[in-house]
């Protein structure tokens, strides 16, 4: 018995075949990949939608705080260039001390501010906080707050 020969010709044209085959055979993704790729950008969308809110309030009551410091230095400031006395409002420390609108927390509201000659402190300064009401737990005042805490 003899083995088949086969020429070059036609390894050629098999190879050719195969390879068209191959290629022919996979031209994209298929649809239950599609679906399974959109089905994981649902679930990221969903997870970042639940987390986003929570940490814009954190980062709102942080830039409230470290804004507060900030016009705490400039009143010490104003204080140590005008003889010990406390500026009348903020208003009066922009533009020599305070940037234009460093008067305003991260909720784009005014802080209450008022000096106190003969207090423990020589001024109060406080935010409503977050719900934009004073006198209620979420206050901000610049001389009980924790300026690490987001909280």
């Amino acid at each position: 018995m003899t083995t088949p020969s086969i020429t070059p010709d036609c390894a050629q044209r098999m190879d050719r075949m195969i390879s068209r085959s191959y290629t022919q055979s996979r031209p994209g993704f298929s649809l239950i990949e599609l679906t399974a790729v959109l089905v994981i950008i649902g679930l990221l969308m969903a997870g970042a939608a639940i987390a986003v809110p929570g940490y814009l309030k954190r980062a709102r009551t942080r830039v409230t705080k470290t804004s507060m410091t900030t016009i705490k230095t400039a009143i010490n400031t104003y204080s140590a260039d005008n003889a010990g006395s406390a500026p009348e409002s903020l208003g009066s420390l922009i533009p020599s001390y305070l940037a234009q609108g460093a008067e305003l927390d991260a909720w784009e509201r005014a802080f209450y501010y008022i000096p106190t000659p003969g207090g423990p402190n020589a001024f109060n300064l406080i935010s409503a906080g977050p719900d934009g009401e004073f006198q209620t737990s979420d206050d901000i005042n610049v001389w009980t707050m924790d300026v690490n805490s987001g909280e």
